[in-house]
């Protein structure tokens, strides 16, 4: 996500909880919607990266991906 240009939409039950973790903790920007109901249970619609914070771009400087 870091070197893709930005707004992006994240779909996934994993990725999107990675991502509420990474905007609870101030690195990024994003909108995420609630999961709606279904006659199956939940589905999570797909969120949308706005913006990497100050300290998200620090956060990768300091731990680099790989």
């Amino acid at each position: 996500m870091a070197a893709e240009d930005l707004p992006v939409a994240v779909a996934g039950g994993a990725e999107i909880d990675a991502l509420r973790v990474l905007s609870l903790a101030g690195h990024v920007k994003a909108t995420i919607p609630k999961p709606m109901r279904t006659l199956d249970g939940y589905a999570q619609p797909p969120a949308l990266v706005n913006e990497i914070t100050s300290l998200g771009r620090t956060m990768l400087r300091r731990f680099p991906m790989r």
